[in-house]
């Protein structure tokens, strides 16, 4: 019943090559409505909703809220989110170039917030560097990515998010060896939500390199280290999980992924399906199924979800 959708996630799921600072970057699935500077019901799905417009003026940047990537701002510096669910949000805005701006916003049921954003160009070359690698990995020209990290490691070696992506770039390069090496370099140095990533993303090296068990560990620590507030963190032990035949617990952590992505990454929709359908939930396997498909109905592999979905909903008759 997977077939090709199927295999192409799998291999997503074992190599994570898009994953941000603490979560999913969106890569996996539909960069196109990333770049488009709008995101139409993107992000939350019950309960009261407003929209939230960020006006950088500058092209590219990229804009997270509650450290989930959300989107990067159109030619015209601005970028629409729709249908966000109330509430309080932290908000990161990167522009390559420009120091990160750090700020907050409350969504309220119905209304429009606006983040104008005014941002300070940096000379920090290390920082520049990072910033180029980051882009360059969100294209997923990892190899490039690598050498970019590097510099700014040569200028700040203590520079932990560039320790991070370039580890991230070379797992998805499959350069095991010097992942490792620049993941335990980095947790002798990393604190606060640093430490919890690191941990996140050996995690994900264990699991490209098939030790589940160990991944396993790693999760959990990311996952206590964070206060349990990480979307890769609970996809991955769920993925992790999944392969060891604890159905249950991976279906109760893609539900706390799901939940902290807030809906930014249709796949995590299918991966739930999945799960859930391997446990005989056939009913909520349509739900989830059907989750991907409101996100991305018109997507490369849309068609093979609604395929499932109808096998699914004939087995039931």
């Amino acid at each position: 019943m997977e077939g090709i959708l199927g295999i192409a996630i799998l291999l997503l799921a074992l190599v994570v090559p898009g994953w941000s600072e603490f979560s999913f970057q969106k890569r996996t699935s539909s960069p196109a409505r990333a770049e488009s500077g709008s995101r139409p019901g993107a992000t939350g799905t019950r309960g009261a909703q407003g929209s939230v417009k960020v006006i950088t003026g500058q092209p590219g940047s990229v804009v997270f809220l509650n450290t989930v990537r959300n989107g990067v701002t159109s030619e015209a510096g601005e970028l629409n989110l729709e249908r966000v669910s109330t509430g309080a949000y932290s908000v990161r805005v990167r522009t390559v170039g420009y120091d990160d701006w750090i700020g907050s916003v409350i969504v309220r049921a119905g209304g429009e917030s606006r983040l104008n954003v005014k941002q300070v160009r940096t000379t920090d070359q290390a920082v520049l560097h990072y910033q180029k690698g980051d882009a360059l990995r969100d294209a997923s020209n990892n190899e490039e990515a690598v050498e970019e990290y590097k510099q700014a490691l040569q200028i700040n070696p203590r520079l932990a998010a560039a320790a991070i992506g370039c580890a991230r770039s070379l797992i998805a390069i499959q350069q095991f060896e010097d992942a490792e090496s620049m993941l335990q370099k980095t947790l002798k140095s990393a604190g606060g939500p640093r430490l919890a990533e690191t941990q996140t993303v050996l995690g994900n090296l264990r699991r490209s390199q098939g030790l589940v068990d160990e991944s396993v560990s790693h999760y959990r620590k990311a996952l206590v280290l964070g206060r349990n507030v990480s979307a890769e963190a609970h996809i991955g032990l769920a993925l992790a999980l999944e392969e060891k035949g604890a159905i249950d617990e991976a279906i109760a952590h893609f539900r706390q992924g799901l939940a902290q992505d807030m809906d930014t990454e249709p796949i995590l929709y299918y991966l739930l399906g999945k799960a859930l359908e391997k446990h005989g939930h056939n009913k909520e396997a349509i739900e989830a199924y059907g989750g991907y498909l409101r996100l991305e109905p018109d997507g490369q592999y849309s068609s093979a979800v609604q395929s499932i979905i109808e096998q699914l909903k004939a087995s039931k008759e």
